[in-house]
């Protein structure tokens, strides 16, 4: 039985079933190790947060405190002295009413600036008489144009104009031309 060679059968299954029993632990081993260790982590988080909300608290209690102690030691003080009243204003006499100028005067003043009124009117008249003039004198020159234009493009301006009834019975305006083309754009 002892070769030397070989093993004994039982050394061999002992081996193998310590080898088994291992490999079969280390999964459950190694979450446990990490559950552990989680735990821990997290221990330690709660108790850092809870330690950094109580000192903050404190520093707040702290600054209250100390904003409460400045005001409690301000001293009250007294009322300030009264203000100075001022000198009274001076008061200097008017002169006395001048006397109303005669009644002449002021219709004389009046008349002259009633001319005054009707000349610039007059004035203004003038001009606007004078603006009428060439108005229509232009309106002539532009009528004798289209007439002239009309003759050269073969129209006759012997055509009755029809009437509108809507305008008085007046002639209606011709329609308005087509627009210009200006060809295809580039």
């Amino acid at each position: 039985m002892t070769e030397e060679g070989t093993v004994n059968s039982q050394i061999v299954d002992s081996v193998s079933s310590v080898v088994t029993l291992a490999t079969g632990q280390s999964a459950s081993q190694s979450f446990g190790m990490l559950d552990a260790v989680m735990l821990e982590t997290l221990g330690m988080a709660m108790h850092n947060a809870v330690h950094r909300q109580q000192s903050s608290s404190m520093i707040n209690s702290a600054a209250v405190t100390a904003a409460c102690a400045k005001i409690l030691a301000t001293p009250i003080g007294t009322a300030p002295p009264p203000a100075k009243k001022p000198d009274p204003p001076q008061v200097h006499a008017l002169d006395g009413p001048s006397s109303p100028p005669p009644v002449a005067v002021e219709m004389d003043k009046a008349m002259a600036s009633g001319k005054d009124a009707i000349s610039a009117l007059k004035e203004i008249g003038a001009e606007a008489d004078s603006q009428a003039a060439a108005a229509a004198a232009t309106s002539e020159q532009v009528k004798t144009d289209l007439e002239t234009l009309a003759a050269e493009a073969g129209g006759t301006d012997s055509a009755p104009q029809p009437t509108d009834p809507s305008n008085g019975g007046g002639a209606t305006p011709p329609p308005p031309p087509p627009p210009p083309s200006s060809g295809p754009l580039r």
